[in-house]
């Protein structure tokens, strides 16, 4: 299988360090000459990952491009073409009006992305990349048939720094929900998501919101508590009181905000979502349902400290309550309230920090 290629200009650049500080300075010089220069060398991209709504494709480029140090540097988000996606054009905007002002206190958080421009044949190619997986059997089935829609329906592909790029281990968790539920019950021993992942364990379903812990215990100041967390999402326990002391640091304050903005934005109960008239749903799921990435290095000179030197939020797409989704999220409030699924502590399994506040 080839990878697909497409050509750019670059001009020599030296590779600075994967801090984060320079994350947006490099990814800005490696979007520029995507969109401003002549083509000179050579780009493939390769297939990563792929998500419900989009795929992610590693940016190789060849050795005769002065972008070669940048190799693998920089990934590639393409939308598929199914009803639930809008124009890359589309989501951009609405991230730069709706999310990122959110994050004015740390526009660090958040993930620079560049749109540019495919030719068709790239995008063809891509497609036939996809189907080869299918056929191979190395694409999930449950995401076979999907493909992007072609150049004259969408142009724009998003450019974004790729955190995996360099030395270092990446963590990804989603927090979920860090504020209760507003329509859950006053004598609940259960936070919204322990509640849903205990509902969900016992029908035998699984989800990635789903990851051993309660999200608040990943704001706790008690050592035990969330080392005991933290364990779900660090698997070197050699060094797990480092990572504990490095994730206070960098992570919880990241936490607390976004606890914040899930306070501020609150209309998520039961009665909203029966009642939906003038409200908007958008930016209080995406904030229920975005991934925290963090970045992990050894400090230098000192194999036995750990830092984690950059700290992203992901998947802050607004969240669309059309397409039956205001009436599942109503039907999965009801359920949880009127089963009991807040108000038991039965589940050992789920262990919820409101059971012993």
């Amino acid at each position: 299988m080839s990878d697909t290629t497409a050509t750019v200009t670059a001009e020599a650049s030296s590779q600075p360090a994967l801090m984060d500080n320079d994350t947006n300075l490099f990814f800005h010089r490696i979007a520029v000459y995507f969109n401003t220069f002549e083509p000179t060398g050579t780009i493939s991209f390769s297939y990563l990952t792929e998500g419900a709504a989009n795929t992610i494709w590693n940016v190789r480029f060849s050795h005769d491009s002065n972008l070669s140090q940048h190799d693998s540097a920089v990934v590639l988000r393409m939308r598929k073409d199914i009803p639930s996606t809008i124009p890359m054009l589309g989501l951009k905007e609405q991230f730069e009006e709706r999310i990122a002002p959110l994050f004015f206190f740390d526009p660090s958080l958040l993930l620079p992305v560049q749109l540019i421009q495919l030719g068709p044949g790239v995008i063809e190619d891509m497609n036939q990349q996809l189907h080869h997986l299918e056929n191979t059997k190395h694409r999930k089935a449950m995401r076979t048939g999907a493909y992007h829609p072609s150049f004259e329906i969408e142009p724009y592909a998003m450019l974004m720094p790729n955190l995996i790029h360099g030395l270092g281990k990446v963590v990804e968790f989603k927090p979920k929900w860090l504020v209760q539920s507003p329509s859950a019950p006053r004598d609940a021993q259960r936070c919204r998501t322990c509640a849903l992942n205990a509902m969900r364990r016992a029908k035998g379903v699984s989800g990635r919101g789903d990851s051993g812990f309660c999200p608040f215990d990943m704001l706790s100041s008690n050592e035990k508590i969330l080392s005991s967390a933290l364990r779900n999402v660090w698997s070197e326990n050699g060094s797990l009181l480092d990572f504990v002391t490095a994730f206070r640091v960098k992570v919880q304050p990241a936490l607390r905000q976004l606890q914040k903005l899930q306070r501020q934005h609150s209309d998520v109960g039961l009665e909203d979502f029966l009642n939906p008239a003038g409200k908007d749903f958008s930016v209080a799921m995406a904030l229920r349902d975005c991934s925290i990435v963090l970045k992990v290095v050894k400090v230098p000179h000192d194999d036995t400290r750990l830092h984690i030197p950059i700290v992203k939020l992901l998947d802050l797409d607004l969240k669309d309550a059309g397409g039956g989704k205001l009436a599942k999220w109503a039907r999965m409030e009801a359920e949880l309230i009127e089963d009991g699924w807040y108000t038991t502590k039965a589940d050992p399994s789920i262990r919820c920090a409101m059971a012993f506040q």
